[in-house]
């Protein structure tokens, strides 16, 4: 019987040809290479969408298509863009501390007051940026209509209604907080 022997120094090494060492940080890598497909396919389709804007000769049917394509473009790359964000922000209402470690959110259980005042924070950040985006638009109808009353009026109730809208969400936000302190949560 003979037995092979092998020292330390002719042992095998194989290297790791995707250079990731868990299985985080593959899922991390496809996902990052999922988003940069997505907003790669969302260009390509705004400039098939522009092109067939431009070739559509005024064809309503084909404005439509290429006014459609666009639309659908854009929404797509700022899903592509916005998905880490919002995935990032729901970590941090939940109480984690970032990176990709589920044993964060367990070691930093947060009360359901806190997770309720966390997700009350993030409304009304969106509700801000809604509030700005609103202001900035009715504005520009109001500055570019030209004498017209349509576009002028359309202007004034945009910008109306994008302040009513955060007067009433920073109201809800210090009523909440009035309630609270009188149940002395």
């Amino acid at each position: 019987m003979v037995f092979l022997t092998v020292s330390a120094a002719q042992a095998a090494t194989f290297t790791n040809p995707l250079n990731y060492t868990s299985v985080i940080d593959l899922l991390g890598g496809i996902l990052a290479s999922i988003r940069s497909w997505i907003a790669v396919v969302a260009i390509i389709f705004l400039i098939i969408g522009g092109l067939m804007y431009m070739m559509s000769a005024g064809n309503e049917k084909m404005i439509t298509r290429a006014k459609g394509t666009i639309g659908a473009s854009m929404i797509g790359l700022a899903i592509a863009i916005a998905a880490p964000t919002f995935l990032k922000e729901l970590l941090s209402i939940l109480g984690g501390t970032g990176g990709t470690n589920a044993q964060s959110l367990v070691n930093n259980a947060l009360t359901v007051q806190q997770i309720a005042f966390n997700v009350l924070r993030f409304l009304l950040s969106i509700v801000g940026v809604i509030g700005i985006i609103g202001l900035v638009s009715g504005g520009t109808f109001y500055l570019t209509a030209y004498g017209d009353e349509k576009r002028i009026d359309k202007g004034k109730s945009i910008v109306t209604y994008s302040i009513i809208g955060i007067v009433i969400s920073l109201a809800a936000l210090l009523l909440v907080k009035q309630i609270m302190n009188l149940l002395g949560a």
